[in-house]
């Protein structure tokens, strides 16, 4: 509980509620709660005594008291208490009320209410009043020692999650290196040779065939070989035909980007991947040769290096 120290119990027989704000009787010194406060709410056993000399406002509820002094009956010094708002007259006179000595530990402030009295922080050891109550309002210094014990756990739990979950050596990539180039000098005997060995669709006009060696990927059991594609298809398309050609699973349209699965045509001796939107005339011409492989096995810096080179 915040509170510990603060509130008492209703001493009325039958109630016994606990109360934050307890009030004590003037007459009797019993403490009740608000619904108890007044005497003649809780039968006080002095109230017969002095019944003449108080009244009770009916605006705050308070007893009102005339002075002595002043020579005033209850009935005009009611009057003049409602006149004042409820302030003058008051019993007990406000001046009664027990004053405490320790004052809030914050400088400058003196905000201690009287009746309820000073909120101890057991962070600091020291007293404080409602508003500075709170660790965070009056920089406590058990913020810090928390802090650290926070940084602590956190530390802690990093290092058995470290060894709980250690992680697993990374499987190196098999490395394909690039395919050698078929055709030397691209020459009109080069070119005629392969057009009476390279299979592809009859349907392809001939003016529209384009002619390129093929090297399919290390799981497949089709060596290099001599194609022909209509120069009008895409690079995807005709990465599907190839696939097809050396009995690859093909999973292109399922499969995200990055997925190391993913089919890709790479163009030799560079090892340049085809983009698969771009038309087989711009990607590629006569003679070129291409090499299918997963992207996961192919190393992109054995790449570059092969590309410098």
């Amino acid at each position: 509980m915040e509170l510990p120290q603060i509130g008492k119990n209703c001493q009325l027989d039958g109630c016994n509620s606990l109360d934050f704000l307890p009030v004590a009787c003037p007459l009797c010194h019993q403490t009740f709660c608000g619904d108890h406060r007044l005497p003649s709410n809780h039968k006080c056993s002095h109230w017969n005594q002095v019944t003449k000399d108080l009244v009770q406002c009916d605006d705050c509820q308070q007893l009102i008291q005339a002075p002595k002094d002043a020579k005033l009956g209850l009935e005009q010094a009611l009057e003049q208490h409602k006149q004042s708002k409820c302030h003058l007259y008051l019993y007990p006179p406000s001046n009664t009320i027990k004053k405490i000595d320790r004052q809030c530990t914050v400088k400058g402030c003196r905000d201690i209410d009287p009746r309820i009295g000073p909120v101890h922080c057991n962070g600091c050891d020291q007293d404080f009043c409602l508003k500075h109550r709170h660790p965070a309002s009056h920089s406590c210094q058990s913020l810090d020692t928390d802090e650290q014990r926070k940084m602590e756990r956190k530390l802690a739990a990093q290092e058995k999650v470290a060894k709980t979950f250690t992680s697993q050596p990374t499987k190196k990539r098999k490395v394909i290196t690039s395919v050698p180039v078929r055709s030397k000098n691209g020459g009109m005997v080069e070119l005629m040779k392969i057009k009476s060995q390279a299979k592809g669709s009859p349907s392809v006009p001939a003016a529209s065939r384009i002619y390129i060696y093929v090297q399919g990927p290390k799981e497949s059991k089709v060596d290099s070989q001599s194609v022909y594609f209509d120069k009008k298809n895409s690079v995807g398309k005709a990465l599907d035909l190839i696939a097809d050609i050396c009995k690859v699973n093909n999973k292109n349209n399922t499969l995200p980007p990055s997925d190391p699965e993913r089919l890709e045509l790479y163009k030799c001796p560079d090892m340049t991947i085809l983009d698969k939107s771009e038309p087989l005339e711009k990607a590629l011409k006569n003679l070129d040769t291409v090499l299918l492989e997963r992207q996961g096995a192919v190393s992109m810096e054995e790449v570059d290096d092969l590309a410098e080179e």
